[in-house]
């Protein structure tokens, strides 16, 4: 699993016309919730689908609210599973590491 802090919206948008499977980590400071999926990521990358995606860490405090609203985040944490530039999964609040895993096995 690569882990990418994403700082502009070109940053994020050359991941998207990637064709990659990429998850987005879409968080905020002061977020107990995002603090725990850290933890839920760090289980996560020693599965065997975690060599499958990129993860994209879309902070809030960077890259702005208008960029959170375009893409209908309304909650921190949210993680958006994309395949090609497309929604595939997305996930509120905390997510254990096996609800991680199971979002890539049924897309990858």
């Amino acid at each position: 699993m690569t882990s990418i802090e994403i700082k502009s919206l070109e940053e994020f948008q050359t991941y998207m016309e990637s064709g990659e499977l990429v998850y987005v980590d879409y968080w905020k400071d002061n977020c107990p919730n995002c603090k725990m999926l850290d933890l839920s990521f760090q289980e996560f990358k020693h599965t065997a689908v975690a060599e499958k995606v990129k993860v994209l860490k879309v902070k809030l405090e960077e890259v702005g609210e208008n960029f959170f609203f375009d893409q209908n985040v309304r909650q921190t944490p949210t993680l958006v599973l994309y395949k090609s530039g497309e929604e595939v999964s997305r996930l509120n609040g905390f997510i254990p590491p096996n609800k991680i895993e199971e979002a890539i096995a049924e897309h990858a």
